[in-house]
């Protein structure tokens, strides 16, 4: 069996998030494989064998993974519009374009959203997507398959609208599902 390979990221400061919130302002963390194999103060250890990178992080800080436990992705294709609006009125006028999002669409905005987070530092996220216009795809499949492609831990919280405007919701009825529907294509989502 070979040997993990290994990455070592030294000279910068350290927050382990440990249960004594352990920290070095300057120290180093050896990577082997795909698993933290050692952490501390100063230098990494000397001899280590089959290291393939050695990152001089001088000024930076090496944290774990931070995790975002509520996001709607599909957000991500309308940031920029209606930025003046309270929360209600924003709604109200970015819910008819959401109304008609499709597979493509998701797909891209997960993707957005997924890289925007991984930059800031998350590698574990939560979407919790609840629209679902007729007709456009398999949008949790989407949303899944992107955040598979880019390797995040990640899990769906796939919601559902059943009142439209007609009934004084604020979507638009077209993009509303009725309560058999959304029961039948969140049991669809999790089979699949």
């Amino acid at each position: 069996m070979a040997a993990a390979r290994r990455i070592v990221i030294e000279n910068c400061a350290v927050a382990t998030v440990d249960a004594h919130d352990t920290e070095y302002a300057s120290g180093h963390v050896v990577l082997a494989g795909d698993r933290i194999e050692s952490l501390g103060a100063g230098t990494a250890p000397e001899g280590l064998e089959n290291v393939v990178r050695r990152i001089d992080a001088t000024g930076h800080l090496v944290t774990p993974g931070l995790v975002n436990t509520h996001h709607h992705f599909y957000q991500w294709i309308t940031r920029g519009l209606a930025t003046d609006h309270n929360l209600f009125d924003w709604l109200v006028a970015l819910y008819p374009t959401w109304a008609r999002i499709d597979e493509p669409m998701v797909r891209a905005a997960a993707e957005g959203s997924l890289a925007m987070m991984a930059r800031g530092g998350v590698t574990t996220a939560m979407d919790h997507h609840y629209v679902f216009p007729r007709g456009t795809g398999d949008l949790s499949g989407a949303i899944i398959g992107a955040a598979r492609d880019m390797g995040v831990r990640f899990t769906l919280a796939r919601g559902s609208m059943d009142r439209g405007e007609k009934d004084g919701g604020l979507p638009p009825d077209f993009a509303v599902e009725s309560l058999d529907d959304a029961l039948a294509a969140t049991e669809e989502t999790v089979r699949r």
